[in-house]
């Protein structure tokens, strides 16, 4: 037991007299709550957080912290009168007068005597110290700390007499902020007698060793994210107060915006009450709704000094922060301690990560402040993120950069960023992103300067709007720029035909044709396009039947590892789709697999732009005998290709021909025919596809309207298919065995059962008869 606790005991001791505590002698506690609130008809029952509690029973400490709104006071209350609770509840709500000596024990006191009656006998009566108003002022003070201590003294020494199992409930312990105070309720926590359970309340961190009753564990904590309102009890309140029944997004949307806060939801369910359209109500439901400004700012920013009003007025402008950022952009010196103090008092203040090192303010909280930042001080607001566009760039977070230039207003910076970093973000699968921003920065900057028209021809493109990719294309040209380009790429010139070679819009001799010029005008292997230029080449020598050719510049952008990932997923799939069309199986398989394992990992997959990475997959797939995992690859890719109108046709047709064989193949004609179809009718959309292009369609079509003889043996198997598919090359029978993993023998076993299915006695008929039936 402390010092003092022993020093008091020897003062009851000496004491002479026997003084009852008259209210002229100690700070007034009148005006501190003894009870717990009244129950609500509007709060929501929280069984599971209530069976947290109840079993909690053999905890010293139950800690319930979260900022203004979160229904703490609502949750302990519903504890104490839920049936599974049978100890009798002592409820205390401070407030600032208990920082005043001789009033938090005396509440305490009196809270205990009425919640356990029973007690009233057993109040040692005790002498305290003459508080007249004729002693010194620090004399006064000395004797009124001697006055908590022998409180407090009795007050445990009550508790442990009578062995009664009951519950104390300090409420708002965060207007406690005394030093002498924490001391004492840490000392009386310390030396509770079993069965006494102490709950503390608050918005702020309690001055208490938290972590020493963590390693016994002797402590159970419910904090903001355990108070947060479930979907299901979302509904459940705007169902009680408004009689609306919100479902699916609608339902999500609300509780993504307030994150769960109950008293937001509380808010926004009374509004609701009168909306008409409440999907509409839900969509603009934010911080600055006047509720939920007016709520913030009486119960959270009001009670914080002018030094942390101001820093959070500051960072509002971050989505997300760490304390150099904040340093930064509000121009402070020691952000660190001041997010600490956020933290410490739970001012809505979010870590990122475990260390926190990284934060940003709850989305409700963040707009109140934003909102009243940019209708008091709209100047400073534009500042702000000026500053903060400073600080990104000089980390190379472009993005950051990019979008706090426009918020501030700096069209010029903004501009600057997005030349020298579009193409990094839309070869990591950004497109949507690059497209936001072009839009505020307006294409009428465009019209005037060759650099942002290139930029513009290839978010055009890429979005599959081809007026717009000849109007930028014509633009660029046709203005004066002499060297370079901010995004690395040599000159106009160049960037102007590689969007020609990549997308063929005007089909692939001209395809070709610029595809050369590109690679002539990017002669450097370090350059970040060099790899680029090379696989338009490969790719348009691919789509003109010129395999061969194809193999070397592809070759050379797929071993570019510091190539952008979109350009090294292409080459490598375009140039398995190459090998497999010179009948090279063998080589074809693990370019193409870790086309897609790339794709994979850059979470391009969705992307209609890596569409030749699936189909290669496919292809291989369905060359191993696999052709309904074949099948639902190659239609996913299509589908995503077909969520933007007039993109590219060459990936697309590419696709649709695999498709068409691979169902052909497996027996289901009718979608054979029916991809075929698409494929004609694509063919007839793009009447400079070349003549290779042509042939293989018309392939198809033959060996899907082709008459199918009866097969007198059945079906062949899927490892016949495997050994029938390796027959069409120039493999030998030993070489076909090492692709399968099977012996010559095996090998020779299947092809002599493919003969005999097939009505066919040489290797040579039996390919011509598969291809005849759709199996090639």
């Amino acid at each position: 037991m402390r010092r003092w606790f022993r020093e008091t005991e020897r003062k009851k001791q000496d004491s002479h007299g026997i003084d009852r505590l008259s209210s002229s002698s100690l700070t007034s506690f009148a005006d501190i709550r003894t009870h717990p609130p009244s129950h609500r008809p509007e709060w929501i029952h929280r069984p599971a957080l209530i069976r947290t509690l109840n079993g909690a029973r053999s905890a010293r400490l139950v800690l319930v912290s979260a900022p203004a709104g979160f229904g703490k006071s609502a949750l302990v209350a519903e504890w104490r009168a839920s049936a599974d609770q049978d100890r009798p509840f002592a409820w205390v709500t401070l407030d600032r007068s208990a920082n005043a000596a001789g009033v938090l024990w005396r509440a305490v006191e009196t809270a205990i005597r009425g919640a356990i009656p029973e007690l009233d006998g057993d109040w040692p009566e005790i002498s305290l110290p003459d508080q007249s108003q004729d002693h010194a002022q620090e004399q006064a003070q000395d004797q009124a700390s001697d006055a908590d201590e022998l409180l407090l003294l009795r007050l445990l020494g009550v508790l442990a007499a009578r062995r009664r199992p009951c519950v104390l409930v300090l409420d708002d312990f965060h207007t406690l902020h005394d030093p002498l105070r924490h001391r004492q309720v840490e000392t009386f926590a310390d030396h509770l007698p079993a069965g006494v359970q102490l709950v503390i309340v608050t918005r702020a961190e309690p001055a208490l060793p938290l972590a020493r009753y963590r390693t016994v564990n002797d402590i159970v904590e419910l904090r903001t994210d355990d108070l947060r309102f479930t979907k299901e009890e979302a509904a459940r309140l705007v169902h009680r107060l408004a009689g609306v029944r919100l479902h699916g997004s609608v339902l999500d949307g609300l509780l993504d915006s307030t994150e769960g806060w109950p008293a937001a939801l509380h808010m926004a369910a009374l509004s609701l009450r009168t909306a008409t359209d409440p999907a509409a109500f839900v969509a603009d439901f934010t911080g600055t709704y006047r509720t939920v400004a007016d709520y913030l700012d009486e119960e959270v920013i009001g009670s914080l000094s002018a030094e942390l009003r101001r820093f959070l007025l500051c960072v509002s402008v971050l989505d997300r922060f760490t304390a150099a950022l904040c340093d930064a952009v509000a121009g402070t010196s020691d952000a660190a301690g001041l997010l600490q103090e956020l933290e410490r008092t739970n001012t809505f203040l979010v870590p990122l990560d475990g260390h926190r090192y990284e934060y940003r303010l709850h989305r409700l909280f963040r707009q109140a402040l934003l909102g009243e930042l940019t209708r008091a001080e709209p100047e400073l607001a534009a500042t702000l993120h000026r500053r903060a566009s400073d600080w990104y760039g000089e980390r190379k977070r472009a993005r950051d950069a990019i979008e706090h230039a426009l918020a501030g207003e700096d069209g010029e910076r903004a501009l600057r960023l997005f030349q020298a970093h579009w193409a990094e973000y839309v070869n990591a699968g950004h497109l949507a992103i690059v497209q936001g921003w072009m839009r505020s920065i307006g294409t009428a900057r465009a019209g005037g300067d060759p650099v942002t028209a290139v930029c513009a021809a290839w978010i055009s493109a890429l979005s599959g709007d081809r007026l717009a990719t000849r109007h930028w294309l014509h633009v660029a040209e046709s203005l004066p720029h002499r060297g370079p380009l901010p995004d690395g790429s040599p000159s106009v010139r160049f960037s102007v035909c590689l969007v020609h070679a990549l997308f063929g819009f005007d089909g692939v001799p001209s395809m070709l044709g610029a595809a050369r010029e590109a690679v002539a005008l990017e002669p450097d292997p370090t350059a970040q396009w060099h790899s680029a230029a090379r696989t338009a080449l490969g790719y348009g020598l691919y789509l003109n039947g010129d395999g061969e050719a194809a193999l070397r510049p592809l070759e050379q952008a797929a071993q570019n590892t510091a190539a952008w990932p979109i350009f090294r997923i292409l080459a490598l799939a375009v140039l398995s789709l190459t090998l497999g069309g010179l009948g090279r199986f063998a080589e074809a398989e693990e370019p193409a697999r870790v086309a897609y394992d790339l794709a994979e990992a850059w979470q391009l997959t969705e992307s209609p732009t890596t569409s030749p990475a699936a189909d290669a997959l496919g292809a291989v797939l369905a060359r191993e005998g696999r052709p309904l995992e074949a099948r639902r690859l190659l239609e996913r890719a299509l589908d995503v290709r077909r969520r933007v109108v007039g993109l590219t046709p060459w990936p697309t047709l590419g696709l649709l021909i695999r498709l068409a064989g691979v169902a052909s193949g497996s027996g289901d004609r009718t979608a054979a025919r029916g991809f075929v179809d698409q494929a004609e009718h694509l063919l007839t959309a793009e009447p400079d596809s070349g003549e290779h292009l042509r042939a293989e369609v018309s392939r198809i079509r033959h060996a899907t309207d082709a008459v199918r003889p009866a097969v007198p043996l059945g079906p062949l198997t899927p490892r016949e298919l495997a050994v029938l598919r390796l027959l069409q090359g120039d493999l030998s029978v030993r070489e076909i065995g090492q692709e399968l993993f099977l012996s010559a023998n095996t090998v020779k076993t299947h092809t002599r059962s493919i003969y005999r299915k097939l009505g066919v006695t040489s290797r040579h008929d039996a390919v011509h008869h598969a291809r005849r039936l759709g199996l090639l």
